[in-house]
């Protein structure tokens, strides 16, 4: 299990299970993180900077990297 603390309001975080990542949507509420179980977490971080930090645990955020 890979895991990674995130920031989900100032000084608020969560650990969250890399490996059950779905996908991840940024929308007017934040960057939203999916699970496979159905669940979401919105956190404060940029979908850009989020796809960063997760990259060190997740190899497959670079699947989903934008291109610039």
């Amino acid at each position: 299990m890979k895991l990674s603390v995130i920031e989900i309001e100032e000084g608020h975080t969560t650990v969250v299970n890399t490996e059950q990542i779905t996908y991840l949507r940024e929308d007017v509420y934040g960057t939203a993180i999916h699970f496979s179980s159905g669940e979401h977490v919105i956190c404060a971080m940029g979908i850009e900077s989020l796809m960063l930090k997760l990259q060190d645990n997740a190899a497959e955020a670079l699947l989903i990297r934008s291109k610039v």
